[in-house]
């Protein structure tokens, strides 16, 4: 018999992911289908599990959409060993060292999520407005990382139907991958089941932390630009992109005035949020913790340096970071990626600085600082609980002004919006001229191309994206979404390999699986 994971249990009340542990997911209940599916606050517990399951895929979602890209590749500054995650920024993938393995983990929550899309179907125990809801979720987050996997791995497995256990295994499946083509057709039926589910309902009934019809409007407008510009579907699906972030942007969202605000521990799920990935006190830290053992300095060494203005880190709150940096910021993403004037600059990346002998400072390199972290009583080490959005409205601007581009449409009304709140005041000051698009006067490196950045739509576009979503895993993909030549322009990418290669384990469990092209 199929059996319910010991977390639904522990949750089965629970209307937020605050003060359930989903760190034990293990199948050790004893409770079967047979007593299971018979309450409502059964369902609600399922759908809380679901998105505790979801949330343990998140530093997956980060290591396939941003560290490929030209945001890391340096060597740590403080000298940790990589441990084999240099081979993203070096995109020196093979088929023995994928660094992600088994599809990412993704397909066991998508046989949740099945199990979900199933009982909730045939039951009569909710209303039709519970069960559309629940529903529209489902059918939506599994869009979501079918989505995943086809930027991911091209062709995969398609399974809609629940597998008994914990989880799918795909070696009991022996199933050969669709192409990518049918994988994206059932990527849009879900999406169009989801909205429909979901009819006029744009609320988040259940907190920011539970996919919603804005979260779904928000896919529906990256899958549809990924299929026109990657698929051959062209304008057609531009417009359908842009319909539908046009209407996530009816919905009553705005930008936060304040860049940094925008992922305050004190700010969360504020008016800029549309999906994102809850962290709590006891409950569960960034990515599962590896944010912090990834990206973070050792307080060790970290009190050595200096920051930007010359005070010593020994007497910031910085010094209450402690984890380690295997994956190092590129040293001049400080220099040649900001203006001066960007408040994205000092709220995305800490500068570190040496001090030398005759008084003098020496840049080091920077590291990650967008997501702080906070000092919890009585502990001297900052714990990284912040939330890690999925979804935000400057996601949905940039996204706009995308399928503008596409459809050779301005984009200037979005672009300005999100550099507005960038520049803040010296957006409207003499400095207009150089900072509101489009103009063509950059002021950076000529050999990094930012001088004249405006001159090229989809050049300026990306670059935006770069400075506002640095370290939220987008990276990667917007590239990939752009076209190869932009991939090969700011990446050390092969085109050949662009997708990743399948680890050995999964190819020996399923002998219909066939190796990614090119590995």
């Amino acid at each position: 018999m199929r059996k319910i994971n010991m977390f639904i249990i522990s949750c089965l009340l629970m209307v937020s992911f605050t003060g359930c542990n989903f760190l034990d997911i293990d199948p050790v209940s004893s409770i079967t289908d047979q007593n299971y599916w018979k309450s409502k606050p059964q369902f609600e517990a399922f759908n809380t599990g679901m998105h505790g399951l979801f949330r343990e895929l998140s530093y997956n979602f980060f290591l396939l959409g941003e560290p490929r890209a030209n945001i890391y590749g340096d060597q740590p500054f403080g000298g940790e060993a990589t441990q084999g995650i240099e081979r993203l920024p070096y995109n020196t993938l093979n088929r023995e060292n994928t660094v992600v393995s088994n599809f990412a983990g993704i397909y066991r929550v998508i046989n949740q999520i099945n199990l979900m899309i199933a009982k909730t179907s045939e039951t009569g125990i909710l209303t039709e407005a519970e069960k559309n809801f629940y529903l529209g979720q489902a059918y939506g987050m599994r869009a979501y990382l079918y989505f995943q996997l086809l930027r991911s791995w091209g062709n995969v497995i398609i399974h809609t139907a629940y597998t008994e256990g914990s989880g799918l295994d795909l070696s009991n499946l022996a199933k050969e991958a669709s192409n990518a083509k049918d994988v994206m057709n059932l990527i849009k039926a879900d999406i169009e089941a989801s909205e429909n589910a979901f009819g006029n309902d744009m609320s988040y009934k259940f907190g920011k932390q539970y996919w919603s019809k804005p979260a779904t409007l928000m896919l529906k407008g990256e899958v549809y630009l990924w299929s026109g510009n990657q698929m051959g579907g062209g304008a057609s699906d531009y417009r359908t992109a842009q319909n539908a972030l046009e209407t996530v942007g009816q919905s009553g969202l705005t930008l936060q005035s304040d860049f940094k605000r925008v992922f305050a521990y004190d700010n969360k799920k504020n008016s800029e949020i549309i999906f994102t990935i809850h962290n709590g006190r006891d409950e569960y830290n960034m990515w599962n913790d590896s944010y912090r053992m990834n990206l973070v300095p050792q307080q060790v060494y970290i009190g050595q340096y200096y920051n930007e203005d010359s005070i010593s880190f020994s007497q910031l709150p910085d010094a209450q970071f402690n984890g380690l940096i295997r994956l190092q910021p590129r040293y001049d993403l400080y220099q040649k990626v900001f203006r001066d004037s960007d408040t994205r600059k000092r709220a995305s990346l800490r500068a570190v600085y040496k001090k030398e002998e005759d008084d003098t400072f020496t840049y080091l390199a920077p590291f990650a600082y967008k997501f702080q972290g906070v000092l919890l009583e009585g502990s001297s080490v900052r714990s990284l609980l912040d939330d890690f959005p999925i979804y935000r409205y400057a996601d949905c601007l940039l996204l706009l002004a995308e399928a503008k581009v596409f459809l050779e449409e301005d984009p200037s009304a979005e672009i300005n919006q999100i550099r507005e709140r960038a520049y803040g005041k010296d957006f409207f000051d003499a400095n207009r001229a150089t900072l509101a698009y489009p103009n063509d006067n950059g002021d950076f490196y000529a050999d990094n191309n930012y001088v004249g950045e405006d001159n090229d739509a989809m050049e300026a576009i990306l670059k935006e994206r770069l400075r506002e979503f640095m370290f939220e895993g987008k990276r990667w993909y917007d590239l990939r979404l752009a076209g190869v030549e932009y991939v090969t322009k700011y990446s050390s990418a092969d085109p050949s390999r662009l997708l990743w290669p399948i680890n050995e384990g999964a190819l020996t469990d399923n002998p219909a699986l066939v190796q990614t092209p090119g590995y």
